[in-house]
């Protein structure tokens, strides 16, 4: 399961990358497409009955991304390290609290956070998530979803900085 989940991760940063490129993209990186992104997670109220598996996946389009790069606000690890694509892997059984925030330690070009929750309780209710996008410390967008117990596909939610007002969700 999470070999498919980090083989996911890693097809949705090819093609968000290459869906950002341009016809008239030029060898000169371009700085201002490039933003500090944050997301802040807010739970329902039955969030303990609740674990995360959360894949976070930024990408730059100068490929610039160093091997130190962290997701400031989760402990996370490192599963795929390339100097154009980062993903992190973590981990929370249960969810500790209604809300949490993931911050990028560096400007990036896409943030994907794809999230699979698992109930922990057998008779437990749905899961609403709501996540609330910050591009350089603005709140662009939200999106809240919903997940059942027992369904165990990961759902997927891309930020290009780009255009920061809409997000692709697969």
């Amino acid at each position: 399961m999470r070999t498919i989940i980090k083989i996911s991760f890693l097809l949705i940063a090819l093609f968000s990358f290459s869906c950002s490129k341009s016809d008239n993209d030029t060898s000169v990186p371009n700085q201002s497409s490039k933003k500090t992104v944050e997301v802040k997670i807010n739970y329902g109220s039955n969030y303990a009955d609740y674990a995360a598996n959360l894949g976070l996946q930024v990408a730059s389009g100068d490929a610039s991304l160093k091997n130190d790069f962290k997701f400031v606000g989760i402990n996370s690890t490192l599963s795929i390290f390339h100097e154009a694509s980062i993903i992190h892997q973590a981990n929370l059984s249960p969810i500790p609290s209604a809300t949490s925030s993931i911050k990028t330690s560096v400007a990036v070009s896409t943030f994907t956070i794809s999230s699979a929750f698992t109930n922990l309780k057998e008779n437990a209710n749905p899961l609403t998530v709501t996540y609330e996008f910050y591009v350089d410390g603005k709140k662009t967008a939200t999106k809240s979803l919903v997940y059942e117990p027992n369904d165990y596909a990961a759902k997927s939610l891309i930020l290009d900085v780009t255009n920061p007002t809409q997000i692709i969700a697969n």
